[in-house]
């Protein structure tokens, strides 16, 4: 996925301008967007400055009531872009702390993204993180800290990248962003089918960062 693009979930409802101009009637579209557009640079602006300077492509806007195969194909895509990465960091871990008995426990990704999370994520997870533990506390005794090799810089960079993609930090790297949440996570399927049943007007607006 191009890290330039980013796919914005905004729910029409909470852009309160919309509801006067829905953008049923062609007379509606230019002022619609626009309400739209400065909805989207507002909760942009709120992060990261380089965020701010954005581009909206409205010529690839999915509407979900009106084009539902192509909605879900980009939460998918979005989904499996976010579980490669993740899955990415903690096999990154697990081949920086071989001492930790996770790194027979690497996450296979399949072409569709789709990753059996309770049988990889979290005991591999729960096994990175009790040696990390152990191994703080050891230090904190300053007791075999010479003894075993620690390569402290790279684990830090692997952590803070895996903490990134765990948080609700908008970064340059995030293929998704819930405007109306501030969220980069994405919201299930189940919440998203059961916002559509109730009426709700979702779309996906794709944003291109300008001089990223």
């Amino acid at each position: 996925m191009d890290h330039d693009l980013m796919w914005v979930l905004v729910r029409e409802v909470d852009v309160p301008a919309l509801a006067r101009t829905q953008p049923r009637h062609a007379q509606n579209e230019a002022e619609w967007r626009a309400h739209c557009t400065d909805f989207l640079r507002t909760r942009l602006m709120c992060h990261a400055a380089g965020l701010a300077t954005t581009e909206v492509i409205w010529a690839l806007a999915c509407h979900a009531r009106d084009e539902p195969a192509a909605f879900w194909a980009i939460i998918q895509r979005v989904r499996t872009a976010f579980n490669q990465a993740l899955a990415s960091a903690l096999n990154r871990l697990c081949e920086l702390l071989p001492e930790a008995s996770a790194d027979q426990m690497e996450i296979p990704v399949g072409a569709d993204g789709d990753v059996d999370w309770q049988e990889a994520l979290f005991p591999m997870s729960a096994a990175l993180l009790t040696y990390l533990a152990d191994r703080m506390v050891e230090g904190a005794d300053h007791t075999d800290v010479a003894r075993r090799s620690f390569p402290e810089d790279s684990v830090h960079d692997a952590l803070t990248e895996l903490a990134t993609l765990l948080s609700d930090r908008l970064t340059g790297q995030s293929p998704f962003f819930d405007a109306s949440a501030r969220s980069v996570h994405i919201p299930t399927d189940s919440t998203l089918k059961s916002a559509l049943g109730a009426g709700e007007q979702l779309v996906l607006v794709p944003v291109r960062r300008i001089g990223t």
